[in-house]
Formats: structure tokens, C-alpha cells, sequence
């Protein structure tokens, strides 16, 4: 685990009793209940203090955050949150599954995808279009980015970039069944075309 950067710590001790009373009392004394599984780890239940777990979901990692559990055995796990769940209201964490993960096992998360420059075709008029916000990957924790970057500055008017022209780090792939587009540049007039194809067919049909 030396080699993962960016970990949270979260103390976690054993809850030896379930249900929604012995929830409720957990999260009354300022708690929070939730469960460790995964990775060749028997499955607990467990509480922790929520504080650590928000500012980490909170972080530029997102729910992708990397969590160091320090459990009361003395035993450490990787772990990433999963099913997070939030009181509608107050928003206040109300469960987590903290699931286990090896640092030379791949997994699987969804990033964000992020631009950077102004493309050749918005300033020759026409506009960006980012069509997939977030992209599936694979990845170990080690090589886990916290978002996709894209440089768009060399993207001209009537040009596109698949799944598979993404610029991922070192150690991270795309994750689909079938190839799609992320994004594109188009131009202006093929812009107006369309606007005005659209107003055309918004037209009420004459009276005969």
C-alpha cells in the first residue's frame, strides 16, 4: 500500500449487531454504520467516523477517493466506497460499503472527462460539443487519475474524438462494449442548417 498515494485514513471498528434500531443508535452517537467486503476479505459490519469519509468523497477523486482502513485487528485494506447513501434532506451520510481492492488488481470506475484550450474550429465560428461526460475505465489503484483531460486547442471544424483517441495516463483503459464518440467540433454553418431545418418542421402545416 506504500506505493498508493492520496489515501484517506479511516479508523474502523467491528459492529457486532445489525438492523435499522442498531443503525439508528450508531448514527445518533455520531457515527456512521457501513460495511468492508470484497478482495478476498471475509465480509464485517463495521462503523467509522463519517468526518474523514465526507471530506474524502468530497476530494478531487470524488467517489473514486482511495480509503485506508485501519482496522481494529491491526489489519490495513485499500478499500473505495461504493453505495453511498444520503439522508434526502440533510444530505448526512447514512451508509457506505467499503469494498476492498488490491493494489496490482485492476479496477473499475467512472471518470470525468475535462477540456483544456479553445479548439482551431470554435474559432474559426463553429462550437465544442461534448457529448460523454464521463467515461468507464480500468485501472489499478497505483494508476488511478483523478479525471480524463483532453486538450481540444488542435481540433478543427467537422472533427471528432472517439473513446479510443483519449489521452489516458500511463496504465489506464477504456472500458466498453461498443465504440462511441466523446466529443466534437462542429461548424457553424452546418450549425445554422440544422437550426433552421429545425425551425422548418416546428412550422404548422397550411390550410388547405
Amino acid at each position: 500500500m506504500d506505493s498508493i498515494k492520496d489515501t484517506v485514513q479511516l479508523s474502523v471498528k467491528p459492529r457486532h449487531l445489525s438492523g435499522s434500531a442498531i443503525a439508528g443508535k450508531v448514527r445518533r452517537a455520531g457515527l456512521l454504520p457501513a460495511v468492508v467486503y470484497g478482495g478476498g476479505v471475509a465480509s464485517q459490519a463495521v462503523v467509522l467516523d463519517p468526518k474523514p469519509l465526507k471530506r474524502g468523497l468530497q476530494s478531487a477523486y470524488g467517489r473514486n477517493q482511495l480509503f485506508s482502513l485501519a482496522m481494529a485487528d491491526g489489519a490495513q485494506w485499500l478499500a473505495i466506497a461504493r453505495d453511498v447513501q444520503v439522508h434526502p434532506v440533510t444530505r448526512a451520510l447514512r451508509h457506505v460499503d467499503l469494498v476492498v481492492v488490491q493494489p496490482d488488481t485492476r479496477i473499475e470506475v467512472t471518470l470525468p472527462v475535462t477540456t483544456v484550450g479553445r479548439s482551431a474550429g470554435q474559432k474559426a465560428g463553429g462550437r465544442l460539443e461534448i457529448i460523454r461526460r464521463e467515461v468507464q475505465v480500468s485501472c489499478t489503484p497505483a494508476t488511478l487519475p483523478r479525471l480524463i483531460e483532453v486538450d481540444v486547442t488542435s481540433m478543427e471544424n467537422g472533427t471528432s474524438m472517439m473513446v479510443d483517441d483519449l489521452p489516458m495516463p500511463v496504465g489506464v483503459k477504456p472500458v466498453y462494449k461498443k465504440a462511441f464518440k466523446v466529443l466534437e467540433v462542429l461548424a457553424a454553418k452546418i450549425e445554422a442548417v440544422a437550426g433552421a431545418a429545425a425551425v422548418e418542421e416546428k412550422k404548422p402545416a397550411a390550410k388547405k
